[in-house]
């Protein structure tokens, strides 16, 4: 066969090719619709073994508030370097669960707390800086660190009576850490075009660290630079784009309320006449898991909680319309937060569609545990219907 005519039927497969992935993408688009139908599951179980059992990159947002080293009777260990341990067994498996470019919302606060029996072991430990070491050194990047404003604290202990002398004064707690982190492992998966499909892709260098970068080699796509560049993307950068539809935006007023990196808010009031109101000695406000939700997953996504409480992310995800775990270790909370959650579920509002299953497993269920892909992107789906 003469080089013109294999040139020529080249240029056939290549039109070919740009027709059928344009196709494809139109499918796509066409076929995208969000699941009406959000499953809530509440784990009982210890997170370090009810991990093991999810999937890899099947979590697309994990927003958590540990139980804080020796501060609660529920939260007793007997050293520091033990505690820490712990934490960090289970932050490696949030890290392997937790889907690629995705997001770990950590609350955390600083403590005041005895290292030994001593009276004399006594001291503050900057819970803080070490779970931002830890998390670094696990893979996650750190982003942000929000300090939260817990308003003006009731306690006066730290006043030591009425000395006026020095050495006897400390401030009191009044904040907590609100911190932020990124899952980004490098991933060579060469992905097609998002706008012509085509596959004649080249390597570009990274987006930022560990975020592939890929340009687009079909000098038929729509979209080329005024220099005659391909398409350039990631995957992050598709799933930021496909993401940008009405149902994901976020409100104007919540975007005031953390535009800064101090936020303030009242935590939850739990005593009202002496009772616990709640049901939780700690409980985590909805503020976070708000925050967290709505800023990083959209409609139809999975949030992971591996410290539940009493459940406040699975709630929060129900109002906003995403799947949720949780996962608790002490059977007391867990029906606190299966009430919380059917008493939201049984309400009635106006001009929503979306419906709620929320399921109980055991550490023996965790066959049953089904978690839905992204409905805005996911990387095996997204390659499966642009290269068939």
């Amino acid at each position: 066969m003469r080089d013109a005519d294999t040139n020529g039927l080249q240029e056939i497969k290549k039109d070919l090719l740009y027709v059928r992935n344009v196709k494809v993408l139109i499918g796509i688009d066409q076929k995208r619709i969000i699941n009406k139908m959000a499953n809530h599951y509440l784990i009982k179980g210890d997170s370090a073994d009810v991990l093991k059992k999810i999937q890899d990159n099947s979590i697309h947002l994990a927003v958590t508030s540990p139980p804080y080293f020796n501060a609660r009777e529920y939260s007793q260990w007997e050293t520091l370097e033990h505690y820490l341990k712990e934490m960090k067994i289970i932050f490696k498996e949030l890290f392997r669960v937790l889907d690629n470019h995705r997001v770990f919302v950590l609350n955390v606060g600083d403590v005041q707390c005895k290292l030994g029996t001593q009276p004399w072991t006594l001291r503050r430990v900057p819970l803080g800086a070490l779970f931002t070491t830890m998390c670094q050194e696990i893979g996650f990047e750190y982003v942000d660190d929000y300090i939260w404003d817990k308003g003006e604290p009731q306690s006066y202990r730290h006043m030591n009576g009425v000395t006026k002398y020095p050495f006897y004064h400390y401030p009191i707690n009044s904040y907590e850490h609100i911190l932020i982190f990124h899952k980004h492992v490098l991933d060579k998966t060469r992905l097609p075009c998002p706008i012509c499909g085509s596959i004649h892709v080249q390597n570009n260098s990274q987006q930022e660290i560990n975020v592939q970068s890929w340009e687009c080699n079909n000098e038929k796509c729509t979209q080329r630079s005024e220099g005659n560049r391909g398409k350039r993307y990631s995957a992050r950068s598709i799933m930021m784009q496909e993401g940008q539809i009405k149902e994901n935006e976020i409100e104007e007023s919540l975007k005031k309320k953390w535009r800064k990196d101090i936020v303030a808010f009242s935590p939850v009031i739990k005593i009202i006449g002496n009772k616990n109101v709640v049901g939780h000695t700690a409980p985590f406000p909805e503020d976070i898991p708000e925050m967290a939700i709505k800023f990083f997953t959209y409609k139809g996504d999975t949030i992971l909680d591996p410290f539940a409480g009493s459940f406040t992310s699975s709630l929060v995800a129900m109002k906003t319309g995403r799947h949720s775990v949780g996962i608790e270790i002490n059977k007391d909370y867990i029906g606190v937060g299966k009430k919380r959650l059917n008493n939201f579920n049984k309400q009635k509002r106006l001009g929503e569609e979306e419906k709620n299953n929320i399921i109980y497993l055991d550490k023996e269920d965790l066959s049953k545990l089904k978690l839905e892909k992204s409905k805005i992107f996911d990387k095996e789906t997204y390659l499966k219907e642009r290269t068939k």
